[in-house]
């Protein structure tokens, strides 16, 4: 199967409902912008997140809104001007009851349609995706998006990996210069994967404390 189908196999794939958009942070072809630390308390996520992992470096976090319990981490490689920002945040509780492959398909199409709408007011031009699928590991499901555009006419190339856990979504995108180098490279399949373990592990941890001591015994 050519993967002209397979892109369209899985773009119908992610055509399921779920009206979350999340808005894109900047591209990785212009150096990072200090990420300032809000008000609220710190992510107890922070905690276990890792200072470098591969050739990236934490840089801050910030939450989307006063409001809200959703926020981002930013990591970057500012000598080879490549980004990466992770996103967590939950699932809206009128989408609780959605399987977790609908969930993840959902929350892929409207980062894709985000960028669509940042195409339509020239954030970005020329986006194209030139590969899509899923992956299995274990039973979670991780989609992966890659897809190249211009942005101040540099050349651009960015990776979307996303998955949900126990209600919560998690993304991970990668942006950086378009080049044979960066588009050969199975680094980045390797920072995501590492990301989403840390994460999900720790939501994991959290939920076992959250148990009772006898029900805690039991698993």
């Amino acid at each position: 199967m050519d993967k002209s189908r397979l892109i369209y196999m899985l773009w119908n794939k992610l055509n399921c409902l779920l009206p979350v958009l999340i808005l894109l942070s900047g591209c990785a072809t212009t150096a990072p912008a200090k990420i300032i630390t809000p008000i609220q308390e710190e992510p107890s996520i922070i905690s276990v997140m890792p200072d470098q992992l591969e050739s990236f470096n934490y840089q801050g976090y910030r939450y989307f809104d006063e409001s809200s319990d959703g926020f981002t981490m930013r990591y970057s490689n500012m000598g080879k001007h490549r980004l990466a920002d992770v996103f967590v945040y939950p699932v809206s509780k009128e989408n609780l009851s959605l399987p977790h492959d609908q969930l993840v398909m959902g929350s892929t199409r409207a980062t894709i349609q985000a960028i669509g709408s940042a195409v339509k007011t020239g954030q970005y031009a020329n986006f194209n995706v030139i590969g899509a699928a899923t992956q299995a590991r274990g039973i979670r499901t991780v989609a992966r998006v890659e897809a190249t555009y211009l942005r101040e006419n540099l050349a651009s190339y960015t990776l979307v990996y996303q998955t949900e856990y126990d209600g919560t979504l998690v993304k991970v995108r990668v942006s950086m210069p378009d080049n044979d180098a960066n588009r050969g490279s199975q680094e980045w399949d390797r920072f995501a994967t590492a990301l989403f373990d840390t994460i999900i592990e720790h939501i994991e941890n959290e939920g076992e404390e959250t148990l009772p001591a006898e029900k805690q015994a039991k698993i």
